[in-house]
């Protein structure tokens, strides 16, 4: 019970470190775009990649019309321009319309699978005897809280190495050119 209690409070610490770091950096210029924060006054801006949506049957959905096909969001390149070290917490400032709407409802931070020459994330599959799942990105969680006029300050902690993708959903929905928009970064 100690230990659990012990365990319990050092999260909450950690949490409220990252907090509780006086940040001074502009917000971007333009919604959409993301900064990463490289100390508390300086930050690079994170690129934004155009995704292209792919479709693929399993070769036993044509073979015995018993299968799954799944649709996946591809970028080229296997990494990103923009890397983090690892065993650091990510905190980026992403600018939105508004910072009224609650950012887990339109933000999406995703891990990518790296295939070759590109990288990949799911976004939905259906079979012919299974259910059909849609928006399976693997959201990974992140600590967020309004940031100057119309941004967020986002904390991401113990990311992997790796590399992860940023989907930004519009909170009024006016903008339907965001979906294939991906900003990327690299955890190594």
């Amino acid at each position: 019970m100690k230990k659990t209690l012990f365990t319990l409070m050092f999260m909450l610490l950690g949490m409220t470190t990252s907090f509780a770091q006086k940040v001074s950096v502009p917000e971007p210029e333009f919604a959409d775009q993301t900064f990463l924060l490289t100390s508390n006054t300086e930050y690079v801006k994170l690129p934004r990649e155009s995704g292209v949506v792919k479709t693929k049957a399993g070769a036993s959905l044509y073979l015995v019309g018993i299968g799954k096909v799944k649709t996946r969001i591809t970028l080229s390149g296997p990494t990103s321009s923009v890397t983090v070290p690892a065993g650091k917490d990510v905190r980026l400032i992403i600018k939105a319309a508004n910072n009224s709407t609650d950012p887990e409802s339109f933000i999406n931070i995703f891990p990518f699978e790296v295939k070759g020459k590109e990288r990949r994330a799911q976004l939905a599959e259906a079979g012919t005897l299974s259910a059909t799942k849609t928006n399976s990105l693997g959201q990974i969680s992140f600590q967020a809280k309004k940031y100057g006029q119309s941004s967020y300050y986002i904390v991401i902690e113990n990311l992997k190495p790796g590399e992860y993708g940023i989907s930004l959903g519009d909170p009024d929905k006016r903008n339907e050119k965001n979906d294939m928009k991906i900003t990327t970064f690299s955890v190594k």
